[in-house]
Protein backbone atom coordinates (compact mmCIF):
# COMPACT_ATOMS: atom_id res chain seq x y z
CA UNK A 1 0.00 0.00 0.00
CA UNK A 2 1.77 2.89 -1.11
CA UNK A 3 -0.27 5.94 0.46
CA UNK A 4 -2.93 6.04 3.59
CA UNK A 5 -3.36 3.93 6.42
CA UNK A 6 -4.58 0.56 6.81
CA UNK A 7 -6.09 -0.82 10.30
CA UNK A 8 -7.01 -4.74 10.60
CA UNK A 9 -8.33 -5.93 13.92
CA UNK A 10 -7.70 -8.72 15.49
CA UNK A 11 -10.10 -10.72 12.96
CA UNK A 12 -8.10 -9.93 10.58
CA UNK A 13 -10.84 -7.28 9.39
CA UNK A 14 -9.77 -3.87 7.76
CA UNK A 15 -11.15 -1.49 9.50
CA UNK A 16 -9.63 1.42 7.67
CA UNK A 17 -8.31 1.40 4.38
CA UNK A 18 -7.54 4.09 1.98
CA UNK A 19 -8.60 1.99 -0.89
CA UNK A 20 -11.94 2.24 0.61
CA UNK A 21 -14.07 5.50 1.26
CA UNK A 22 -16.29 5.54 4.00
CA UNK A 23 -20.02 7.52 4.15
CA UNK A 24 -21.17 10.52 5.17
CA UNK A 25 -24.21 12.30 4.75
CA UNK A 26 -24.96 14.56 1.67
CA UNK A 27 -27.12 16.72 4.39
CA UNK A 28 -26.89 16.55 8.30
CA UNK A 29 -30.91 17.80 8.59
CA UNK A 30 -33.46 15.12 7.70
CA UNK A 31 -35.98 15.26 4.77
CA UNK A 32 -39.19 14.25 4.10
CA UNK A 33 -41.03 12.70 1.26
CA UNK A 34 -45.07 11.84 0.78
CA UNK A 35 -46.24 8.81 -2.17
CA UNK A 36 -45.13 9.56 -5.83
CA UNK A 37 -42.81 12.43 -5.19
CA UNK A 38 -39.65 13.10 -6.54
CA UNK A 39 -36.83 10.34 -5.32
CA UNK A 40 -33.81 11.89 -4.43
CA UNK A 41 -30.77 9.14 -5.00
CA UNK A 42 -31.44 9.43 -8.94
CA UNK A 43 -30.81 12.76 -10.74
CA UNK A 44 -28.38 15.22 -9.66
CA UNK A 45 -26.22 12.60 -7.30
CA UNK A 46 -24.00 9.83 -7.72
CA UNK A 47 -24.21 6.42 -8.60
CA UNK A 48 -22.72 5.36 -5.11
CA UNK A 49 -25.04 7.56 -3.17
CA UNK A 50 -27.17 5.52 -0.61
CA UNK A 51 -30.97 6.81 -0.06
CA UNK A 52 -32.08 5.78 3.97
CA UNK A 53 -35.72 5.97 4.84
CA UNK A 54 -38.19 5.07 7.45
CA UNK A 55 -41.43 5.80 7.80
CA UNK A 56 -42.91 9.26 9.87
CA UNK A 57 -43.65 7.83 12.86
CA UNK A 58 -47.21 6.56 13.95
CA UNK A 59 -47.30 5.88 9.80
CA UNK A 60 -47.57 2.40 8.69
CA UNK A 61 -47.02 1.22 5.06
CA UNK A 62 -44.45 -0.15 3.05
CA UNK A 63 -41.29 2.18 2.28
CA UNK A 64 -40.12 1.67 -1.57
CA UNK A 65 -38.75 3.30 -4.57
CA UNK A 66 -41.86 3.59 -7.44
CA UNK A 67 -41.84 4.17 -10.93
CA UNK A 68 -38.07 6.23 -11.91
CA UNK A 69 -37.65 9.24 -10.44
CA UNK A 70 -40.63 8.74 -7.71
CA UNK A 71 -41.23 7.31 -4.73
CA UNK A 72 -43.84 4.94 -4.43
CA UNK A 73 -47.74 4.76 -5.06
CA UNK A 74 -50.06 4.78 -2.42
CA UNK A 75 -51.68 2.13 -3.82
CA UNK A 76 -48.52 0.32 -3.83
CA UNK A 77 -48.92 0.65 0.08
CA UNK A 78 -46.52 3.87 0.89
CA UNK A 79 -46.86 5.40 4.41
CA UNK A 80 -48.68 8.86 4.57
CA UNK A 81 -45.16 10.22 4.68
CA UNK A 82 -40.93 9.47 5.05
CA UNK A 83 -38.25 10.48 6.95
CA UNK A 84 -35.11 10.17 4.61
CA UNK A 85 -30.73 10.84 4.33
CA UNK A 86 -28.62 10.72 1.61
CA UNK A 87 -25.37 9.22 2.46
CA UNK A 88 -22.34 9.44 0.03
CA UNK A 89 -18.69 8.39 -0.36
CA UNK A 90 -16.57 10.43 1.70
CA UNK A 91 -13.96 10.77 -1.56
CA UNK A 92 -16.93 13.15 -3.54
CA UNK A 93 -18.23 14.36 -0.29
CA UNK A 94 -15.57 15.48 2.69
CA UNK A 95 -13.11 18.27 2.56
CA UNK A 96 -9.74 18.18 4.45
CA UNK A 97 -11.00 19.68 8.24
CA UNK A 98 -9.24 22.93 9.08
CA UNK A 99 -9.65 22.29 12.72
CA UNK A 100 -10.67 19.38 15.21
CA UNK A 101 -10.21 16.31 16.58
CA UNK A 102 -9.76 12.67 14.99
CA UNK A 103 -8.23 10.86 12.07
CA UNK A 104 -8.10 11.62 8.21
CA UNK A 105 -6.67 9.60 5.65
CA UNK A 106 -5.99 10.46 2.21
CA UNK A 107 -5.81 8.79 -1.32
CA UNK A 108 -3.15 9.63 -3.52
CA UNK A 109 -4.97 11.87 -5.48
CA UNK A 110 -5.33 13.83 -2.41
CA UNK A 111 -9.10 13.18 -1.38
CA UNK A 112 -10.02 12.46 1.94
CA UNK A 113 -11.36 8.92 1.97
CA UNK A 114 -11.94 8.37 5.53
CA UNK A 115 -12.16 11.15 8.05
CA UNK A 116 -13.35 11.34 11.76
CA UNK A 117 -15.34 14.43 11.24
CA UNK A 118 -18.86 13.00 10.86
CA UNK A 119 -21.77 14.21 12.14
CA UNK A 120 -23.91 11.14 12.42
CA UNK A 121 -23.32 7.83 12.50
CA UNK A 122 -25.37 4.51 11.63
CA UNK A 123 -24.76 0.87 12.66
CA UNK A 124 -26.02 -2.07 10.35
CA UNK A 125 -28.44 -3.89 12.30
CA UNK A 126 -29.65 -6.53 9.29
CA UNK A 127 -28.72 -7.57 6.13
CA UNK A 128 -28.74 -10.20 3.71
CA UNK A 129 -30.99 -11.27 0.48
CA UNK A 130 -34.61 -11.99 0.92
CA UNK A 131 -35.36 -15.00 -1.76
CA UNK A 132 -38.69 -14.07 -2.21
CA UNK A 133 -39.00 -16.74 -5.34
CA UNK A 134 -38.45 -19.60 -2.78
CA UNK A 135 -41.52 -22.01 -2.86
CA UNK A 136 -43.56 -20.64 0.69
CA UNK A 137 -41.00 -17.60 0.88
CA UNK A 138 -41.92 -15.84 4.48
CA UNK A 139 -41.35 -12.26 4.92
CA UNK A 140 -38.60 -11.70 7.03
CA UNK A 141 -39.62 -9.93 10.41
CA UNK A 142 -36.94 -7.65 12.36
CA UNK A 143 -36.25 -7.83 15.00
CA UNK A 144 -38.82 -10.76 15.09
CA UNK A 145 -42.90 -11.76 14.27
CA UNK A 146 -43.27 -10.82 18.04
CA UNK A 147 -40.85 -8.53 19.20
CA UNK A 148 -40.15 -4.81 18.91
CA UNK A 149 -37.30 -2.18 18.83
CA UNK A 150 -38.03 0.46 21.12
CA UNK A 151 -36.28 3.95 19.78
CA UNK A 152 -38.04 3.07 16.44
CA UNK A 153 -37.59 6.91 14.58
CA UNK A 154 -33.84 5.71 14.81
CA UNK A 155 -34.06 2.77 12.53
CA UNK A 156 -33.81 3.82 8.43
CA UNK A 157 -33.84 1.22 5.65
CA UNK A 158 -31.44 1.12 2.53
CA UNK A 159 -34.25 1.80 -0.34
CA UNK A 160 -32.09 1.63 -3.22
CA UNK A 161 -32.76 -1.92 -4.53
CA UNK A 162 -36.27 -1.51 -3.93
CA UNK A 163 -39.29 -1.09 -6.29
CA UNK A 164 -42.85 -0.79 -6.13
CA UNK A 165 -45.31 -0.40 -8.39
CA UNK A 166 -49.80 -0.47 -8.80
CA UNK A 167 -51.23 -1.16 -12.33
CA UNK A 168 -54.87 -1.68 -13.51
CA UNK A 169 -56.01 -1.02 -17.09
CA UNK A 170 -58.18 -2.97 -19.56
CA UNK A 171 -62.41 -3.04 -18.50
CA UNK A 172 -63.53 -5.49 -19.12
CA UNK A 173 -60.74 -7.68 -19.45
CA UNK A 174 -58.87 -6.49 -16.76
CA UNK A 175 -55.26 -6.81 -16.36
CA UNK A 176 -53.77 -5.59 -13.03
CA UNK A 177 -50.77 -5.97 -10.63
CA UNK A 178 -49.53 -4.51 -7.75
CA UNK A 179 -45.60 -5.32 -6.89
CA UNK A 180 -44.43 -4.30 -3.80
CA UNK A 181 -40.37 -5.00 -2.59
CA UNK A 182 -40.05 -3.12 0.25
CA UNK A 183 -39.79 -2.26 4.11
CA UNK A 184 -43.18 -2.77 5.79
CA UNK A 185 -43.31 0.01 9.01
CA UNK A 186 -45.60 -1.48 11.82
CA UNK A 187 -45.41 0.79 14.24
CA UNK A 188 -47.13 -0.47 17.86
CA UNK A 189 -46.60 3.14 19.16
CA UNK A 190 -45.14 6.02 19.22
CA UNK A 191 -41.55 4.40 20.13
CA UNK A 192 -41.82 0.63 19.38
CA UNK A 193 -41.97 -1.05 16.11
CA UNK A 194 -41.04 -3.87 13.66
CA UNK A 195 -39.61 -4.07 10.15
CA UNK A 196 -40.71 -6.61 7.73
CA UNK A 197 -39.10 -7.00 4.69
CA UNK A 198 -41.09 -8.66 1.62
CA UNK A 199 -41.20 -8.79 -1.43
CA UNK A 200 -44.09 -9.71 -3.14
CA UNK A 201 -46.20 -9.80 -6.62
CA UNK A 202 -49.74 -10.16 -7.23
CA UNK A 203 -51.39 -10.02 -10.82
CA UNK A 204 -54.50 -10.73 -12.47
CA UNK A 205 -53.95 -11.54 -16.44
CA UNK A 206 -57.09 -11.86 -18.80
CA UNK A 207 -54.94 -15.30 -20.57
CA UNK A 208 -53.61 -16.86 -17.71
CA UNK A 209 -55.87 -16.00 -14.78
CA UNK A 210 -54.31 -14.95 -10.93
CA UNK A 211 -50.45 -15.16 -10.04
CA UNK A 212 -48.78 -14.78 -7.39
CA UNK A 213 -45.24 -15.06 -6.83
CA UNK A 214 -42.32 -13.22 -5.15
CA UNK A 215 -39.04 -11.46 -6.08
CA UNK A 216 -35.26 -11.69 -4.77
CA UNK A 217 -34.80 -8.37 -2.58
CA UNK A 218 -31.03 -7.65 -1.26
CA UNK A 219 -31.81 -5.73 1.91
CA UNK A 220 -30.45 -3.47 4.63
CA UNK A 221 -31.22 -2.18 7.99
CA UNK A 222 -29.21 0.23 9.77
CA UNK A 223 -29.59 1.98 13.27
CA UNK A 224 -29.00 5.85 13.54
CA UNK A 225 -26.19 6.04 16.01
CA UNK A 226 -25.72 10.22 16.10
Amino acid sequence: MAFGIEIINNNDRIIIDNNYANFGLLSTTVSTATANSSYPGLAGNVASDLVVARAAVSANGLVSRGVPNRWAETNAGFPSSVSYYVIRRNDTLVSPQSSGYGLEVYANTGNVVFSANISKNFEIVAVGNFNGVAANAVNLAFPSTTGWYSNFDKYYCVVNPTYSQYFITGFPSVTSYIYAAGYRYIWANSTHGRIVVESNYQGLFPATGYQKNGRDFHYMIMKELS
